[in-house]
């Protein structure tokens, strides 16, 4: 019988790390041994390309866990063990020394991956997701804000696409007008994730994202939450509406928002009438859509985001009573009073980005809805001698 490879010494590429002693079981034992995971998962490592960060850190992880799962196997000890706990140190001061930003870009290009193939990156147990939301939060400030700064260009640039539909290109050319307004862009520290409006100063209105990085979808999930927060923007400037950035024309009457909720919750109610069943979607996409659809007319979110916005001192009592007075008058469909349009919008993206048919039943009725909203902000825009983008139908 052959014996074992007890050492083979060799350094992580590009980490800077001291030698690292690797194992390969016995040909007995192969297979069953804790020990041929060591090895399977240090190899899995040694074949990833240094660009693969993403890659990389999860890989790193991997070599720690079977590192941990063997010692635990030899609890009452072995020749291998004290190298494979040395093994499993540096494995994991491995994953400090990756670079964060590259790590998130390229766990970002491993869900894209995934989507592509169809699977629920919900249920890998690597956490590819949680991974890039962690690495966002290591990004210097600055770097992150250039980050994110490129994906909203991203976005922009989706305009350039000849396939494209015409009613997603004028959305994000009015969303493009705006980013002027987005400030400073940040990963939400001891907040949550969204847009909020800056505290008035001389220089006008200014905006600060708190942009969500968890990307359980990849891209589309990331430039989707991009188009979600950059339409709260839009939609106040075109409605003149209060710090809350709720999705109503100033001055509008009790009346007049109630049968604006109720247009807005039927609408939703199409939507997910069409996505019921429906073959284009897999079980993750077909999720992510449910949950906009339900979040877009959620009851009483207009009251609550009211009487949170006054405690902070961000609105008067006057506005809180406005704004609740118009949450009463939506009935159980309050969150279409802020979220409706934004998550029109966010479906676009998605849809756009998972190259589902244009013929599509949902497509057709989201595009449809969402051109509706658009021409509502316009309209209300043009009452309020708010700017609007030039270029939107310039740059197919």
């Amino acid at each position: 019988m052959r014996t074992s490879r007890v050492a083979s010494h060799s350094a992580l590429p590009c980490l800077g790390l001291a030698p690292l002693l690797t194992y390969t079981a016995a040909s007995g034992l192969r297979g069953r041994s804790e020990i041929t995971k060591v090895d399977n998962a240090l190899k899995a490592f040694y074949a990833l390309p240094d660009a693969r960060q993403g890659a990389r850190l999860l890989a790193l992880k991997d070599l720690v866990k079977a590192c941990g799962d063997y010692t635990a196997h030899k609890a009452e000890g072995g020749a291998r063990v004290g190298g494979t706990q040395q093994l499993g140190q540096q494995a994991q001061a491995a994953q400090q020394q990756l670079d964060p930003e590259a790590v998130f870009r390229d766990l970002l290009t491993e869900l894209d991956s995934m989507m592509s193939e169809g699977k629920n990156p919900d249920l890998d147990i690597r956490m590819p997701a949680g991974e890039a939301q962690k690495a966002a939060q290591a990004v210097p400030a600055d770097r992150f804000h250039a980050m994110m700064g490129g994906f909203v260009q991203k976005l922009g640039a989706l305009r350039e696409d000849h396939a494209l539909p015409e009613e997603t290109r004028a959305v994000i050319g009015e969303l493009m007008a705006v980013v002027p307004l987005v400030t400073v862009m940040q990963y939400p520290r001891g907040g949550m994730p969204g847009m909020k409006l800056n505290p008035a100063t001389g220089d006008g209105q200014a905006f600060t994202f708190n942009v969500d990085t968890q990307a359980r979808g990849g891209t589309s999930f990331l430039l989707g939450h991009i188009t979600h927060e950059l339409t709260h923007v839009a939609a106040h400037q075109a409605f003149g509406s209060s710090p809350v950035m709720e999705l109503v024309q100033s001055g509008a009457t009790n009346a007049e928002v109630a049968a604006l909720a109720a247009e807005r919750k039927q609408t939703l109610s199409d939507l997910k009438a069409a996505l019921a069943g429906n073959p284009e979607f897999d079980d993750f996409q077909q999720g992510m859509l449910e949950e906009k659809l339900v979040y877009g007319a959620q009851p009483h979110k207009l009251e609550r985001y009211a009487d949170s916005f006054e405690r902070a001192g961000k609105i008067t009592t006057a506005q809180k009573e406005r704004l609740v007075g118009w949450g009463k008058a939506a009935g159980d469909a309050s969150g279409a009073l802020v979220e409706y349009d934004t998550v029109l919008n966010q479906m676009l993206i998605y849809l756009h980005m998972w190259q589902t048919s244009q013929d599509n039943p949902f497509y057709v009725r989201l595009r449809a809805a969402a051109q509706a909203a658009y021409n509502r902000r316009s309209h209300a825009r043009q009452r309020t001698d708010q700017p609007t983008d030039q270029s939107s139908d310039q740059s197919s």
